[in-house]
């Protein structure tokens, strides 16, 4: 009786759980974190899928240590599995062949990312991409083996960041060359210190002048989810291709990196610190110039007449406006006292010298924060870091937004002209040149974007470090609030001059007779107005063109301080202001007489 009664207790315990508890669901299950090591075709096709989903995101979605090790152990795995097979998918070739040891000549295998890779008869053409294993290589493995088996894989790793290393996807043009990786494994053996190196050819058209392009493999003993290395491989650029020379048997793949050495990133930095200090120089005397002068000093015009000439004057009839209060004002005595009251109030009075010194301003810190953070490199905390990075990246999008901004008023004055009025004008320009890109950086560093950022040579040492976007986190951050931010407002700038040019000469063909030997005050004129609307910031799309421009641009690019603080002082110096203004003058009275 004690058995039937035991039983009976079981079975009840056994029934307990279901009738009185919900049976748990089983959650989606995600496949990019790689945690199966199952390799039949549906989870290769769920894993290939995870070369395109994981992104430079930081998310935790996808586990790419888990499925980096996945697809190096594939290998292995197709050695265990019959004697010989193919693998053809749109995302992997592979080939297992067996080969005899006792061989006099070496092994040919193509490697064309469309095909099974194949051995190449001898009588046969040689293939673009193709790879050479030479003989003595399987007469020096270990054991005597009459027979080893091979293990010939290309892999396409895609866009994510798979296979990519902390030190790729920077938004720098670095990457693997067509996404492609080749696999060659011999008998799951380890096989190092070959005396003669095996031969990888990869195909591909000349790459641009200021990158290059280094064989390497990948280094699982690197960090904690490996990382590209080139040693032990020697890199020849030939005209077909290029040829890797490897003393060692894993993955390889043929990387595409900027070429700046050390040498030429410490001549630019140098550069680049010079230029900025003496722009730095030349934006304080800006700002103190319209601190502490005045335009009426000297025997210059009328102020309200030289402001009245200014291409950049104040929005909806200023020249009216300043007549009107020139009329209620006392006549002046004698000494220039009264004259210089009414132009330091006229000056102040005026929003479009307060735009300069608010672009000047936006340059002079932003050089400031670049010469800090170049000087600091990666001293101090990362909370510190991160902190000058993102302080550098504000007052980056300040100066691209105030030179937006240059180029929206000198689209209102000379384009526009006519019914262009706002009330509180320059506050409104001032919260949208200082509080947008505030808001960008707020977005972008709770993301946890800023932090080291490393530039390597193509030898892959380090040659400058600071703090700016942090290695290893997503870079779509970095291309819309920079790279898309600055082509935005940079194209916008450009349409603007182009039309200001445009009517600067159709004025000048209309006024020709009269104005005979001006050249020289419109081509001032406009040089003046590309500084404000950033134009040597354009000369950054030049760079792939070779390393002078890259000189260019730093030379260029890191004086436009010196350039803005010239045509302030040109357009409010009285002795000045006639000179590269009439152009644009003649353009805003034949635009009012037009419209008349």
């Amino acid at each position: 009786m004690a058995t039937p009664r035991g039983l009976g207790a079981l079975l009840l315990l056994l029934l307990l759980p279901t009738s009185g508890q919900e049976k748990p669901t089983e959650g989606p299950r995600n496949t990019c974190l790689g945690s199966n090591n199952m390799y039949d075709i549906f989870n290769l096709n769920d894993k290939a899928l995870c070369f395109t989903k994981c992104r430079q995101s930081g998310s935790d979605s996808c586990n790419v240590e888990n499925l980096q090790r996945y697809w190096l152990n594939y290998e292995a795995h197709l050695m265990k599995e019959g004697l010989t097979q193919k693998v053809n998918t749109p995302f992997l070739k592979a080939l297992v062949q067996n080969l005899s040891t006792n061989t006099a000549e070496d092994f040919y295998f193509s490697l064309e990312p469309s095909q099974v890779p194949r051995q190449v008869m001898k009588d046969e053409d040689k293939p673009p991409d193709r790879v050479r294993l030479p003989k003595s290589l399987f007469r020096s493995l270990p054991g005597n083996r009459s027979v080893v088996r091979l293990a010939v894989t290309i892999l396409d790793i895609g866009p994510g960041t798979l296979f990519k290393g902390p030190r790729l996807g920077l938004g720098d043009g670095s990457g693997v060359l067509n996404n492609r990786l080749v696999g060659l494994s011999v008998g799951q053996m380890h096989v190092t210190k070959l005396a003669e190196p095996l031969e990888i050819v990869f195909s591909h058209q000349r790459p641009p002048p200021n990158m290059t392009l280094t064989c390497v493999f990948w280094d699982v003993t690197k960090g904690t989810t490996g990382d590209w290395s080139s040693e032990g491989c020697s890199t020849e650029v030939r005209p077909e291709g290029t040829v890797c020379c490897c003393d060692h048997l894993t993955f390889f793949a043929l990387l595409l990196r900027p070429t700046l050495d050390q040498s030429t990133v410490h001549i630019l930095t140098r550069i680049s610190q010079a230029g900025c200090g003496v722009s730095m120089i030349f934006l304080a005397f800006t700002i103190i110039l319209y601190a502490f002068l005045s335009p009426g000093l000297g025997h210059g015009p009328h102020p309200q007449q030289a402001e009245c000439d200014l291409p950049a004057g104040r929005i909806a009839g200023p020249c009216e406006r300043g007549l009107e209060r020139q009329e209620k004002l006392p006549p002046a005595p004698q000494g220039g006292a009264w004259h210089l009251r009414l132009s330091r109030e006229r000056f102040k009075s005026e929003d479009a010298p307060k735009i300069h010194v608010a672009l000047g301003g936006s340059l002079f810190l932003l050089n400031l924060a670049f010469l800090v953070n170049v000087g600091s490199g990666s001293k101090g905390s990362d909370a510190a870091c991160w902190a000058r990075g993102a302080v550098f990246h504000y007052f980056l999008l300040c100066a691209f937004t105030w030179m937006g901004l240059e180029a929206f008023h000198l689209y209102l004055l000379a384009v526009r002209v006519f019914n262009t009025y706002f009330g509180h004008y320059f506050l409104k320009l001032s919260l949208v040149g200082w509080g947008l890109p505030a808001l960008m950086v707020i977005g972008t560093g709770s993301a946890n974007s800023y932090g080291l950022y490393t530039i390597r040579d193509r030898e892959n040492r380090t040659s400058l470090e600071l703090c700016w976007f942090r290695e290893g986190t997503t870079m779509y951050a970095l291309y819309i609030t920079v790279h898309g931010y600055f082509l935005i407002t940079f194209l916008f700038g450009m349409v603007v001059l182009a039309l200001v040019v445009w009517k600067i000469f159709t004025l000048s063909r209309a006024t020709a007779v009269k104005e005979r030997g001006k050249n020289r005050k419109k081509v001032l004129t406009l040089l003046g107005l590309s500084s404000l609307v950033g134009v040597t910031w354009g000369l950054a799309i030049f760079t792939p063109l070779g390393l002078s421009t890259v000189y260019i641009f730093a030379l260029f690019n890191s004086l436009q301080g010196v350039f803005i603080c010239c045509w302030f002082t040109i357009l409010y110096l009285p002795s000045q202001s006639t000179t590269v203004s009439s152009s644009t003058a003649r353009l805003d009275q034949a635009h009012s007489a037009s419209q008349e």
